[in-house]
């Protein structure tokens, strides 16, 4: 059985990404109905744009990459920074040049840049300051030839530094007001060919891999994203200005298309900030009025629980969406009491999707479903055994998508995108769940072996071949666990000692457990940091392949989990 959307389908414009965002988004801003001064404002820096001067600025950011740096349409740039205005117009720019952007995680250590620089090779990155050490050290550890002149520094200085031979270029004395071939799309066979972001994912299993979306995907997901503001009424009070705080990071999909550029086609003011922090954010939500809140389950959990935010007043905010990682019923309950101001929606959609698939409808009732699917999108739920037997409604099993905001697939990979992409265009998410009989989505578990920690992607196989470098170990499986006080999953290390360990106390074994937690911390972002710990345990099970069987280490853990409660009842 497929199961299709209930709503009506939208022909998809064969546009590049750019010229969509900002054409869009010039209509919204240009209405006189629209309160909003400006389209983008930089909190840290104070820095305003107007969708006109994002426009302009991008165009003179994409000439000095053409004009100055010898950018030639098809390059990679990767963006390794914090939220900020110039962090849009980096993008853009790039898409103006008919270059592809791919992102990293601020918080990567050099290994972790080095290896996406290997598989990306990039020919230029942009980043900041405070960043720039460990860039250049990622470059050199990947031996990959990206001079220090193809840096460009993204931070606000006003004047900008002048330029100095063989360093780093700023990016406002980059600006450039030369000519150059701005790139356009205007078929729809170019539209589903031509990669215009580059994000990485682990997908269903193994290490990240880098997911190539389209112009068509991401034109495709705008809009189907703002079908369900519009049916939702997110934007129908023209009294004030509505406004989107981007303070979850823009190198992950969900703040860069459902916050930021699906706001800017909307009209709608988009506030940035480097870093959650719940002071600040309160702050800011108070001063800007924000309207809709784009968050993850972990923020809400300390809206809900933390004294401080009696302390402000955030009723401007109406809508708060909430995607990246599973909330409860419960969690949803203590929100709608809370913050009776404000409705919760759900999202769900993947890094491969662009992301969008389904969204909770206004007046849905279901508040443990993910909501309905999008315009233009299928999906399929197939038995989880490997049989490939299609379910029907009610029937659980592995979820299936399939639609124009459906990657192209992965880079470099072909037996990767084999694997998850089928004959049929469908994605194998590797998430289990359902659908009811009214199109409700129901994610109950995930067939996949990753680790969510806060809407973050851990692939337990890096940190097991990280571990395997580490003098002490001598076989490891790593899992998720969930805390139900953060409403997350975190990785814990089932580590098995080399022979030197043998005949060490308990006390002994446990120091050394944690000083390999803190050499993983050392050597990791911190999302994939060991905050399940480490644990010591005679042999890790797997089956007669060789492959892990986490499966055994996760009862193992439950079983540990209920003698402890019942030790403390007792």
């Amino acid at each position: 059985m497929i199961f299709k959307s209930v709503l009506p389908e939208i022909e998809m414009p064969n546009v590049d990404f750019a010229t969509f965002v900002l054409e869009e988004g010039k209509k919204r801003f240009g209405c006189p109905e629209n309160k909003n001064t400006w389209a983008l404002y930089d909190e840290e820096c104070h820095k305003k744009l107007s969708i006109f001067e994002l426009e302009a600025e991008s165009k003179k950011f994409a000439s000095g990459l053409v004009n100055k740096m010898g950018f030639r349409k098809g390059d990679i740039l990767l963006i390794y920074a914090t939220n900020s205005a110039n962090f849009v117009v980096a993008i853009l720019g790039t898409l103006m040049a008919g270059g592809t952007t791919t992102f990293a995680n601020p918080s990567y250590t050099k290994r972790e840049i080095a290896n996406q620089i290997i598989d990306g090779k990039p020919r230029f990155v942009a980043t900041q300051s405070n960043l720039l050490e460990i860039a250049t050290g990622a470059i050199y550890e990947s031996k990959f030839d990206i001079p220090i002149t193809n840096i460009i520094l993204l931070e606000h200085l006003t004047p900008p530094p002048k330029i100095s031979h063989n360093q780093p270029i700023h990016i406002y004395s980059l600006y450039d007001t030369k000519p150059f071939d701005r790139f356009t799309i205007n078929t729809s066979e170019e539209a589903e060919s031509y990669v215009a972001f580059l994000p990485y994912s682990s997908g269903t299993t193994g290490l990240s891999k880098g997911v190539m979306l389209t112009h068509k995907n991401l034109v495709s997901n705008i809009i189907q994203t703002n079908i369900f503001a519009k049916l939702n009424g997110w934007h129908d009070d023209m009294s004030i200005p509505h406004r989107y705080f981007g303070v979850l990071p823009w190198y992950h999909l969900y703040g860069l298309m459902i916050c930021l550029f699906t706001g800017l086609a909307n009209g709608v003011g988009i506030v940035s900030y480097p870093k959650f922090e719940m002071k600040s954010f309160l702050q800011i939500v108070q001063k800007q009025k924000i309207t809709v809140a784009h968050l993850v389950p972990p923020i809400l959990i300390n809206l809900v629980n933390d004294p401080i935010v009696d302390e402000y007043d955030i009723t401007s905010i109406k809508y708060t969406t909430t995607a990246a990682a599973p909330i409860g019923r419960e969690l949803m309950q203590k929100l709608s009491k809370k913050f009776s101001f404000m409705t919760i929606v759900k999202i769900y959609g993947l890094t491969e999707s662009s992301p969008t698939i389904t969204v909770a409808p206004k007046g849905n009732t279901e508040i443990e479903s993910s909501g309905i699917l999008t315009c233009n999108q299928e999906a399929k739920v197939i038995d989880s055994d490997g049989s490939g037997k299609a379910l029907g409604v009610g029937e659980i099993g592995e979820l299936l998508f399939r639609g124009p905001n459906i990657m192209k697939g992965y880079l470099n990979n072909e037996e990767a995108t084999r694997n998850t992409l089928d004959s049929q265009g469908f994605l194998h998410t590797g998430d289990i769940g359902y659908f009811d009989k009214n199109g409700n989505l129901f994610v109950v578990d995930r067939k996949k072996e990753l680790i969510k920690y806060k809407g973050f992607q851990v692939a337990p196989a890096e940190l097991e071949a990280l571990l395997l470098g580490n003098p002490d170990v001598s076989d490891v499986a790593v899992i998720g666990v969930y805390l139900d006080e953060q409403a997350t999953e975190v990785p814990r290390a089932y580590v098995v000692l080399k022979p030197q360990h043998t005949n060490k106390s308990q006390s002994e074994k446990l120091q050394v457990a944690t000083s390999i937690q803190m050499w993983v911390q050392a050597n990791v972002a911190p999302h994939k940091r060991l905050r399940g710990g480490v644990k010591i345990i005679d042999s890790i099970p797997k089956s007669n392949a060789g492959k892990i069987l986490r499966r055994v280490l996760r009862d193992m853990d439950n079983a540990n989990e209920e003698a402890s409660k019942l030790k403390a009842k007792i």
